[in-house]
Formats: structure tokens, C-alpha cells, sequence
């Protein structure tokens, strides 16, 4: 059932956008709402009866909004909050080149732009079912009101396959996006392998996610020759979070005791078979 919920959920504006949204069909719900209970408060309806079942009708219509919106603000509480942990994992010099791995709405990707003087800051994102509900016109809204349209650069490009040079970038980062990408551990492999390509030579490189796929992520990372250290990072939605920040070195090293056990263990719902299936 929780699965079924959060799966159709993940498809929605209001989940995708980290900014405080509500869905315009739920406002004009509300403002029904609002002229039926007023409308019966002021006594347009003559019985009683009549006048109650239309002030309870409109609260009821009102309420999908105010729902709403009490968990648009507290999602954007968070994600400003997680946002900034991710970023001040860099010592930001304000000249770097960034990606942005699965932008969705661009929480990231324009905090990252907010941090740099000259340049831009690029993401990528296929926006696929299920995977957060993101789309470009939800990515430039927010970089608009966040006052950085001018310094972002969006590339339709699947994380497993890079349209980018070797050593291209200063910084590499993502928030929640390995989950959806890693659906087989080929999957998985491919995008870490492409993150570790892409940055350049003593370039960070900073990750948000399940703490079991962190986990993984990190010893993938220390074969590729980035040292790379995991933090808790409180949980979501039930889920234990972990938060990764490397740096490239080029000295591969030997993966950590039982690192490649970690989708298997970490994980409540995991197992041999199904080791990146998660939640979305």
C-alpha cells in the first residue's frame, strides 16, 4: 500500500518541487470551499440543516489545500536544510565547474549556482516515471525564483552514459537520485563509474542517499581511486539516509570489509536478487 502511494506521489508537483507549491487544482478547491462555507455562514442557505452541511462541505474542500500546503512547507524546511549539509561538504572557491547528477527540480543544482561566481552549473536528469515528478519547466520556475536561470545549464542525459568529457568537473553531487537510478547492481556500477570519470583530479564529489546504497556507492568509489567518507544523515520517510563527500585522488584502494554485502544487509527489504529495488 505504501509503495502503491509513494510511487503515484513521486509522479506529483507537489512532491517533485522542492519549493512550497500547491497544486492549482487544490486551490480552486479551497476557494469553492471558502464561498460555499461563507456563502452558508451568512445565512444564504434558509435552513439550518442546509446551512451546516454547506459550511462542513466547504471545509472539506478546503482542506486538501491546507494539507497541502503544511507538507509543502515542511518538505521545504527540509530540503533547504538538506541542502545546505550537502554543500558545505565543498570548500567552494566560486569558479568551479559542477554537476548536478538527476537534478529533479534543481534543489542542487541551484544551490550550487548560488555558490559560484563565474561558470555555470550543469545537471542532468531523464526524468523518468517514478522518479520524482521533476520536469524542465519545474526545474527553470525554481531557478527563477531563486534568482539563478542565468547560471544553470540542463542536459536531457542518462547518469549511466555521460555526454561529457573525462575530468571535466570541479564538483560532482546528487541528492536521492541513486536509488532511482540503481535498479541492478550493472546499473549501479555504471553510474558510479561514470561520476568517477568525469571529475577532475582532486575534485569532490558529494552524495545524498538510502544508507545502504551509500554504502555501496563508497566502495565503489574508493576502486575508482576517490577517498570517500559516509556520515549518518537522519532519516526519511523511514528510511536510514547517509551522506558521502570525496575526493579524487587516483589512488585506487581496496574496498572496505563487507562493502559489497552492504545492499544486501543494510537495507530492511533487501536481498541477493532485489539488492537495488527501493522504494520509489
Amino acid at each position: 500500500m505504501m509503495h502503491h502511494v509513494l510511487g503515484n506521489l513521486h509522479d506529483t508537483e507537489l512532491w517533485a518541487s522542492y519549493l512550497p507549491r500547491v497544486p492549482k487544482p487544490m486551490i480552486r478547491l479551497a476557494i469553492a470551499g471558502v464561498a460555499l462555507a461563507g456563502g452558508a455562514g451568512l445565512g444564504l442557505a434558509s435552513l439550518p440543516v442546509l446551512r451546516a452541511v454547506g459550511i462542513t462541505l466547504g471545509a472539506l474542500l478546503i482542506l486538501p489545500a491546507l494539507a497541502a500546503g503544511i507538507f509543502a512547507v515542511f518538505k521545504w524546511r527540509y530540503a533547504l536544510s538538506r541542502r545546505q549539509q550537502i554543500l558545505d561538504k565543498v570548500a567552494w572557491r566560486g569558479d568551479e565547474s559542477v554537476l548536478d547528477v538527476g537534478c529533479g527540480a534543481g534543489i542542487l543544482l541551484n544551490g550550487a549556482a548560488k555558490r559560484i561566481k563565474r561558470g555555470k552549473a550543469i545537471g542532468i536528469d531523464i526524468w523518468a516515471t517514478g522518479g520524482g515528478g521533476g520536469n524542465y519547466r519545474l526545474l527553470m520556475d525554481s531557478a527563477r525564483a531563486e534568482g539563478v536561470a542565468d547560471r544553470i545549464e540542463f542536459k536531457q542525459a542518462d547518469a549511466r552514459q555521460m555526454p561529457f568529457d573525462d575530468q571535466a568537473f570541479d564538483v560532482v553531487m546528487s541528492s536521492g537520485a541513486l536509488h532511482h537510478i540503481s535498479h541492478n547492481r550493472e546499473d549501479h556500477a555504471r553510474a558510479v563509474s561514470e561520476m568517477a570519470r568525469v571529475l577532475k583530479p582532486g575534485g569532490r564529489i558529494v552524495l545524498w542517499d538510502i544508507a545502504h546504497m551509500i554504502d555501496a556507492t563508497a566502495g565503489k568509489l574508493r576502486e575508482t581511486g576517490i577517498e570517500a567518507e559516509t556520515q549518518a544523515a537522519g532519516s526519511y520517510l523511514g528510511f536510514e539516509m547517509r551522506l558521502l563527500a570525496g575526493i579524487k585522488t587516483g589512488q585506487a584502494q581496496a574496498p572496505l570489509a563487507h562493502s559489497d554485502d552492504a545492499h544486501e544487509h543494510s537495507h530492511p527489504h533487501s536481498h541477493a536478487d532485489h539488492a537495488f529495488i527501493s522504494y520509489h
